[in-house]
Formats: structure tokens, C-alpha cells, sequence
């Protein structure tokens, strides 16, 4: 189902269902609830929503990570948080029509479906390309920038972000890089 955003307004919050097992081993559904976006900057309107995420792969369905959880709504969004070195982030980024996102390297491997409108993907050295509601990305720990492609209406983009190695290239690491942020 396409939903249309008005430009003048976000999109809707993100409903989040979260199950697990009672004491008896019986599934239940331990959460559900409307997540409401934070916001990486003052001022900023590009909405971000940090679902869920784990801090070991393989991940462990005994127990919910209910402090991590509790502590995601409390807690801003921004490089310190953005990445579970060993685990795994489910975050939605919602893009106000014609935003830009700045140029991070993160040691991080990006699964990204694009749900609603379009984005200009832009790689150090003046490389880009535009995906579009239905396209895929696969972010492997590039220097990148995100360009919401219309002026008109928003993009909404669903990310699952799992902790990778530093990128090496001829020997030489490449790591983490926030240092253009600028934007």
C-alpha cells in the first residue's frame, strides 16, 4: 500500500509491534505502540525512529532487550548511538521534502528500502544516483550522503544497520568518518 505524504506535514508516526514468550513459553506481544520520531539536530525536521536493536549477533530471543528499548526513547540519536558495533539498529529516517543528510564513513553495513518518495544517494567524489520508492541500497561503509529527490514530498526510508569492520583498502583503514557534517 503507497501512501502519499503531504509535503507540509510528516509522515505518520511508526507503529511498532514487539513479541515474545509469557513464563509458560506461549507467544504474546510484549509491545505495541506508536513510536514518535527524534530529531538528530535542533530544528531539524527530518524525523528518525530507532525501533530496535541488539548489541550481539546471533541475537537472543530468550529476553526482550527492554532496557535498550526504554533507554532509545530517552536517549538522542547521533553517532554515539547510531551503531551497535556487534549487533544490529532497525531505525526508519523520514527526509522533509528537498533535505539533505550529511557525509558520514561509518564502520556499519546498511540494508535500506525506500518505502515513500525518492533519494539522491551522493558518494565522496561527486558520484551519485537516485533511488526510488521500491529500490534497495546496500550502504557498505562508503563516505555518503542522503538528498531527499523531490521538493514536494517526503521520503521515507527503512534501514537495518548491522556493526562491520573498519573498511581496508591496500592496507590502509579507512574507519569511521564524521567529520563532514556540515550539511
Amino acid at each position: 500500500m503507497s501512501h502519499t505524504f503531504n509535503p507540509d506535514t510528516p509522515p505518520p508516526n511508526v507503529r511498532r509491534v514487539i513479541t515474545g514468550h509469557d513464563s509458560t513459553g506461549q507467544p504474546v506481544i510484549v509491545r505495541d505502540e506508536v513510536v514518535e520520531p527524534k530529531f538528530w539536530a535542533p530544528g531539524s525536521i527530518n524525523g528518525v525512529y530507532d525501533l530496535y536493536r541488539v548489541d550481539d549477533i546471533p541475537a537472543s530471543n530468550s529476553e526482550l532487550q527492554e532496557e535498550w528499548v526504554d533507554t532509545i526513547a530517552r536517549s538522542p540519536p547521533g553517532p554515539a548511538g547510531l551503531i551497535s558495533p556487534n549487533g544490529a539498529t532497525f531505525r526508519v529516517f523520514d527526509y522533509a521534502p528537498g533535505a539533505s543528510v550529511f557525509m558520514p564513513r561509518t564502520e556499519s553495513l546498511d540494508f535500506g528500502i525506500i518505502m515513500q518518495g525518492g533519494v539522491v544517494l551522493e558518494l565522496d567524489g561527486n558520484k551519485s544516483t537516485t533511488l526510488k520508492q521500491g529500490d534497495v541500497v546496500i550502504q557498505r561503509g562508503t563516505l555518503h550522503a542522503w538528498k531527499n529527490a523531490y521538493a514536494d514530498q517526503w521520503t521515507r526510508i527503512y534501514w537495518v544497520v548491522v556493526g562491520a569492520k573498519p573498511v581496508e583498502v591496500n592496507g590502509k583503514l579507512l574507519g569511521t568518518d564524521w567529520s563532514r557534517r556540515g550539511g
